[in-house]
């Protein structure tokens, strides 16, 4: 059940019309709580997809939660560095598999409810035991980034330990990723299957509605350990068209905005009243060729879609300077990231004669898949797949392009029904596992589940990561990853895009937006000036 929307949230839907009525420019500040600010609203090129966040990988799904929930540890304020959260410290045995966390005390859930050993046993085993009352079979990071967790146990109130199968150099790293966000058990018994749209964590923010369509409003937590935000409300918006979500901002109909056209972004530079922000975020955009089916099972096949795809003027075209092109699948940000991998340079000829020796016929019609909505890494999606399509179509290769809201875009490749489809990554923890396990290990290929959309199985690669994995030597893991990034080049699986900026705009008078460089904003700081 709902809860009721509070009155200073209700004027949302009214102040807009009355902007469309009257023209006139509406004052959107909410009354304030003591010790608290107003509301912000947040606009963005899709709703949610869920809150439980162990369910989701999208960024908006993934972003709410962030401010909802906590996790054990997390990321520096400006870096993916670890520091405390709700376990004020830990240890880990000489072995390297057992890790004791001690809960920092006095936290509370949104419900009232205390945080506790319980609570972070029950955040964990519901993912990890599949008898477990609470279990789903769509967790979705579980198998790729916790699978080698055996037991989380409960030493006292205050104390919990996770014994995992054998040391894994990211594990703490991964500890601060949201699908190991500590959940309230009350909440989650009392939802049920609904419980991913009635979320309660201890984070800054608490949920307060979500009208499908419309807006998921969130208000302040005021018994927040780290002190309650400066906001009394924060309110994100769908507004799926970039130019729409421009002239929200210009008629103050929203305070922030995610996702606009690059060819706006020298407009909003100029403007007296905007505020552009960006920082360039661990990401890649990427065509990932689905390697179990006919002819990209074919690495001349691959190979000439490697050569066939022009990114420089893509690159120019669709970024206006706010992407640079991509040679690998490890953004330059990312430790381990081959400074001179090779390239595949665009040559035509090269392409043709490569599909001409696969014996590619020009009767096929392979489908490549793409979001419809922008995407932190693809802001123009559409866009793109239309340019790619000119490329392959130049070299023989005619493709149809399958255009999907993205919820059904990320269940479509997740089951392997492209052939081709656009698609990105945002690192979530700083580690270059986070990207090539994660997106090209033979583990990651189970249809429904699959992150690895190229279905790329290499046993050589799987190799080489799990050995990078189990290593506690620095250098050692970095010769590793070096050595898989040049088998994935030669395999050309994909075809590496951009490494993207994140980039949001927001009014002058919102004071405190930082940008994450896990291309998130965490809001607890925001606020507007006065």
């Amino acid at each position: 059940m709902h809860q009721r929307v509070p009155a200073a949230v209700a004027w949302l839907a009214l102040g807009e019309l009355a902007v469309v009525l009257c023209g006139c420019p509406l004052n959107r500040r909410a009354p304030s709580l003591e010790g608290h600010g107003e509301t912000l609203i947040v606009g963005r090129a899709s709703e949610p997809l869920g809150l439980d966040p162990a369910r989701v990988t999208d960024s908006e799904s993934i972003e709410t939660c962030e401010q909802i929930f906590e996790h054990l540890v997390r990321y520096g304020w400006d870096s993916m560095e670890i520091e405390p959260a709700l376990a004020t410290r830990w240890e880990v045995s000489a072995d390297g598999r057992q890790w004791t966390f001690h809960l920092r005390a006095g936290v509370t859930f949104h419900d009232g409810t205390p945080l506790n050993a319980d609570a972070v046993v029950f955040s964990l085993e519901r993912q990890r035991d599949s008898t477990h009352p609470d279990h789903k079979n769509d967790f979705i990071y579980w198998e790729s980034s916790f699978r080698n967790i055996q037991k989380v146990e409960k030493l006292d109130d205050a104390t919990v330990r996770i014994t995992i199968e054998r040391p894994y150099a990211p594990f703490l790293a991964n500890l601060a990723m949201a699908p190991v966000s500590i959940l309230s058990p009350q909440a989650v018994r009392r939802a049920g299957a609904g419980y991913d749209r009635r979320p309660v964590g201890t984070g800054p923010f608490k949920f307060v509605e979500w009208i499908p369509g419309d807006r998921v409003v969130l208000a302040a937590n005021p018994y927040y350990w780290g002190g309650a935000p400066k906001l009394e409300y924060l309110v994100y918006r769908p507004i799926r068209d970039p130019r729409q979500r421009l002239q929200a901002m210009e008629g103050n109909a929203i305070d922030v905005a995610y996702g606009l056209s690059p060819h706006d972004i020298p407009y909003v530079r100029l403007h007296p009243d905007l505020v552009l922000h960006r920082i360039a975020a661990n990401n890649v955009a990427y065509l990932a060729m689905n390697t179990q089916k006919a002819p990209f099972n074919d690495v001349r096949v691959r190979r000439a879609v490697n050569h066939a795809i022009n990114k420089l003027p893509i690159v120019k075209l669709i970024h206006q300077g706010l992407a640079t092109p991509a040679r690998g699948p490890v953004p330059p940000g990312i430790w381990s990231a081959l400074e001179d991998q090779p390239d595949y340079r665009f040559d035509r000829e090269r392409a043709r004669a490569l599909l001409e020796e696969a014996g590619v016929s020009a009767r096929l019609r392979p489908r490549l898949y793409t979001p419809a909505d922008a995407r932190p890494y693809l802001p123009a999606p559409e866009r793109v797949a239309r340019i790619i399509s000119y490329n392959l179509r130049d070299v023989g290769l005619n493709v149809e392009v399958v255009s999907q809201p993205v919820g059904a875009h990320l269940r479509s490749i997740a089951y392997g029904e492209h052939d081709l489809c656009l698609h990105g990554w945002t690192g979530d923890n700083g580690d270059p596992d986070n990207f090539l396990y994660m997106l090209l290990d033979r583990d990651n290929t189970v249809p429904g589940l699959a992150k690895n959309v190229a279905f790329y199985r290499n046993g050589a690669l799987h190799g080489l990561l799990i050995w990078a994995r189990e290593s506690s030597d620095r250098a050692e893991r970095d010769r590793l990853y070096r050595q898989a990034q040049r088998i994935v080049h030669e395999d050309a699986p994909w075809v590496p895009l951009w490494y993207s900026d994140f980039v949001t705009v927001s009014h002058r008078d919102v004071v405190g937006l930082k940008l994450h460089p896990s291309a998130t904003v965490y809001y607890r700081t925001v606020r507007h000036a006065r």
